[in-house]
């Protein structure tokens, strides 16, 4: 029998054998057992006359006791310890006693563990005097979610001894002794101290202690559990008007003048004080167990980026400011909200440094590197930049979110819905049947929080026929908690639901409307706990437990009114009575409706008597829904018209949305006589319309007419923000006349305390409303005042300022070197900077504050 032994390694390694079949071959775990830093020597507990020693080690777990011996060298100077004593081991913690000493003594002391007799690992020499000193731990009061009121008390210790707390998140008596300091603030035996930084809903460790100069003495270990803290979305979240939502105060803060927590990488207790970087997380920990913002915060928020903190510094206006004696940045977002940022420096161990001078925050973002190393923000009142700071490092967060609170209002699922799937094709969605995560809910598809969990989402679109099977039938829900479900074979059953709000989920006694395919056994349950993840006047998505390949299956629903299209009809009779009293001349899904259409009526028309065009369904579907004509064209020619004489919306209160053209029984009607939006005419018709073969018009559609103004002005070296806006918006509605006009047609928009500089002058200047000339190519404003540098700028020729085009985009062209107002300008004349044309009358160092209005959305046509 052949035997092979491999043994090259050293006991310092560790040795492991195993035997491997009738070969007896044996193979060395190369792995050390233990290595020089797994040693340590911890804290001792004192009497007058003995001394109770703790270390511990790690990684002895899987070893036979009589491979080892531990205990303590032990002596009265720190470089002659002489004497040992055996411990014993028990949870990797080491103990052993010495007895028969004086009072008073100082004892240096080292934990040692010896392997197989041969190679010794040592902790480092500390030392401990015998002492009848004790340390009563105060049991916690006052405490809240961030916050504790904790103390101790000391009886029998020298006058110059010095007293405090240590804190940790492991209930070990060792970690607990190790962990962070936290001083009282005068030196008297019975103390409290109240501490902040603290993270919701987190269990903490605690222990008083006595610092007597030659050791320190510590009470028994108690426990606190900090209160939970639910967010206010709407409260506790700033919108700045950037890409996320800015909490108010730091993790571990309940005011934003409060420095909070401060937390080394990865390390979601705020205790943390070692400086091994093993101990911290070394990769990405953005909406992970280890992201402390999303943990305190129940689930709502993240830690930011580095991108979030530049966008914040870049895009507001930023000034370093004191809020109730605390030093930091106020910085004030686009649409003029603002934050406050503390500079609460950072800690090392227990040691907080720059506190009040700099301010350095953390990001979920690992230096991708050197893994020792973890992305960070850095501030101080000459300027900000993203830095790397080291993971043990502990800083300050301030969480972002995308989180909002979208109303549950149970009353909208009040209607008859179908799954959202027909003729091949969806029209709200982008398919019948979506897949979630398991723990996805409305917290996640409506409110857009960043929960950790299993939280992901395949949107299948409409082309993976496979998924989706027979997506007939319907489901109606009534307001007295009844349920009516017609199912894919046709049988039609009635129930009763109920609603949990709290937990949006819905609950029935019977089986609620699911794709054939994706009945038992792929779901099993569709009656009870059915997770409501959107509902609003649109859509409704419930969400059923997929057992197999476990996943949330959303069926995507709409209203029913809103599946089989929306009719678009004519109405044209001339005087003669000939014409069309109703013809359907196109049909719209509701995905296709919003945009520019072009219609065709074949047939004829001698004059204008009636002529209206309605969307059938749409007002009702849609209720902010408008339309519009851009042109006319009779037998291919376009005629003039005057839209402002139009009449729009809900004119018969059917839910249709109609365009009046010419009634002599319509809105426009005095006795019959109607002002003509063809001619001058005023009349029971109007000869001037009339065509013989084809009537073709461009129409309007928009569902939501909302648009928003944005200010661009760019200096000579083409820096500037092309999407400045503060927020405001404008809709376009039906007023109480039936026509279409601008809600809100007054803006005053300031860019203030710009990131890049503008003294030169500038090359472009003008308000934009992108896709506004798409739908209202004839869209009139006005600049009604302009300031630089706050003052108010005079003297220039306003009818130079133009409505301008580019695109589908409107301009409020106050210059632009390469538009219509190159060769003209309102301000000045052009001066050649850096190669551009530029206009230095419109040059400013600090603000640029434009006011204008919107007047009309139609030209008025003199005949």
């Amino acid at each position: 029998m052949k035997t092979k032994i491999f043994l090259m390694m050293s006991l310092f390694m560790g040795l492991t054998f195993s035997s491997c079949n009738d070969d007896d071959e044996y193979f060395i775990n190369e792995t050390p057992v233990i290595t020089e830093d797994s040693v340590v020597t911890g804290s001792a507990d004192p009497t007058a006359t003995t001394l109770t020693l703790h270390g511990t080690v790690d990684g002895l777990q899987n070893m036979s006791a009589s491979a080892y011996t531990v205990g303590f060298n032990y002596g009265y100077s720190a470089d002659a310890l002489t004497e040992s004593v055996s411990g014993s081991l028990a949870d990797d913690v080491i103990t052993a006693e010495i007895t028969g000493l004086t009072d008073n003594t100082t004892v240096y002391y080292q934990a040692f563990v010896t392997l197989q007799r041969k190679v010794t690992f040592y902790g480092e020499v500390k030392s401990m005097i015998t002492t009848d000193t004790k340390v009563t731990t105060v049991a916690a009061s006052e405490l809240s979610h961030s916050k504790v009121t904790f103390g101790g008390s000391v009886s029998g210790a020298p006058a110059n001894a010095s007293y405090g707390l240590v804190i940790s998140s492991s209930s070990e008596p060792e970690a607990v002794r190790a962990g962070l300091i936290v001083p009282a603030g005068v030196n008297a035996s019975d103390f409290t101290v109240t501490y902040a930084g603290l993270v919701p809903s987190t269990t903490y460790y605690y222990a008083a202690y006595a610092d007597l100069g030659s050791g320190i003495v510590y009470g028994d270990v108690q426990p606190f559990t900090t209160s939970s803290y639910v967010i206010g979305i709407e409260n506790d979240l700033v919108d700045l008007g950037l890409s996320v939502k800015w909490a108010k105060f730091n993790v571990g803060a309940t005011a934003e003048n409060e420095s909070g927590g401060r937390f080394g990488y990865g390390d979601v207790s705020g205790v943390s004080n070692s400086i091994t970087p093993a101990d911290y997380a070394s990769a990405d920990i953005y909406k992970t167990a280890s992201d402390v913002a999303n943990r305190a915060w129940s689930g709502s928020v993240t830690l930011p980026t580095a991108a979030d903190f530049e966008e914040l510094f870049a895009r507001c206006s930023k000034e370093w400011a004191e809020v109730d004696g605390v030093d930091g940045y106020k910085l004030t977002g686009p649409n003029g909200n603002s934050i406050f940022l503390p500079a609460a420096g950072s800690r090392t161990i227990n040691t907080v440094s720059e506190d009040g001078v700099t301010g350095i925050y953390a990001t979920g973002s690992i230096n991708p590197s050197d893994s020792r190393f973890a992305m960070s923000f850095r501030f101080d009142a000459a300027g900000s930049s993203r830095t790397s700071t080291p993971v043990y490092e502990a800083l300050s967060v301030r969480p972002v979110s995308t989180a909002r609170n979208a109303v549950f209002n149970k009353g909208l699922l009040c209607k008859t819905w179908e799954i959202d799937y027909n003729d091949g094709k969806s029209s709200v969605f982008n398919g019948p049947v979506w897949f979630y995560g398991t723990d996805d809910s409305w917290r996640t598809v409506s409110n857009s929080e960043p929960i950790v969990g299993d939280s992901w989402l395949w949107d299948a679109d409409a082309s993976n026929t496979w998924a989706f099977g027979d997506c007939t039938g319907y489901m109606t829900f009534t307001a007295d908690g009844k349920v009516i479900v017609k199912n894919q074979n046709g049988d039609e059953v009635t129930g009763s639901y109920t609603i949990d709000e709290a937990n949006k989920t819905i609950t029935a006694d019977v089986d609620l409307l699911a794709p054939d395919n994706f009945v038992s056994p792929m779901v099993e349950n569709r009656k009870t706990s059915i997770k409501i993840l959107a509902l609003d006047n649109d859509k409704l998505q419930l969400g059923y437990f997929r057992d197999s390949e476990p996943a949330t299956l959303s069926v995507n629903m709409i209203p029913q009114v809103k599946k089989y299209g929306f009719p678009v009809n004519l109405l044209c009779v001339g005087a003669d009575w000939n014409g069309t009293w109703g013809s359907e001349i196109g049909n719209f899904m509701a995905s296709d409706l919003d945009g520019v259409h072009t219609s065709v009526y074949s047939g004829s028309c001698n004059g204008a008597m009636v002529f209206t065009i309605d969307v059938v369904g749409l007002r009702k579907a849609f209720p902010n829904a408008i339309m519009s004509i851009k042109d006319i064209r009779c037998d291919g020619k376009s005629i003039r018209f005057d839209a402002n004489k139009f009449f729009y919306g809900d004119i018969e209160d059917n839910g249709n949305f109609r365009i009046e053209l010419f009634s002599i029984w319509g809105k426009g009607s005095d006795n019959g006589m109607v002002t003509s939006p063809f001619s001058h005419i005023v009349g029971d018709k109007d000869d001037n319309f009339n065509f013989t073969s084809t009537l073709e018009f461009d129409y309007v559609i928009v569902t939501e007419p909302k648009f928003t103004p944005t200010w661009i002005t760019i200096n000579p070296d083409w820096g500037g923000d092309w999407s400045y806006t503060q927020g405001e918006s404008f809709n376009i509605v039906v007023n109480e006349n039936s026509k279409l006009a601008i809600e809100h047609p007054s803006f005053d928009i300031t860019l203030e305390n710009p990131a890049v500089d503008y003294s030169a002058g500038s090359i472009m200047t003008f308000a934009q409303v992108d896709n506004l000339y798409k739908y209202f190519p004839q869209t009139n404003a006005t600049l009604d005042a302009l300031y630089l540098d706050g003052n108010l700028v005079t003297g220039y020729d306003a009818s130079k300022i133009i409505d301008a085009q580019d695109g589908d985009s409107y301009r409020l062209e106050l210059w632009n070197t390469y538009g219509a107002t190159a060769n003209d300008c309102a301000f000045g004349n052009p001066v050649v900077i850096s190669g551009m044309n530029a206009i230095t009358e419109l040059g400013f160092s600090k603000s640029m504050r434009a006011q204008f209005t919107f007047h009309s959305l139609f030209s008025t046509i003199e005949w």
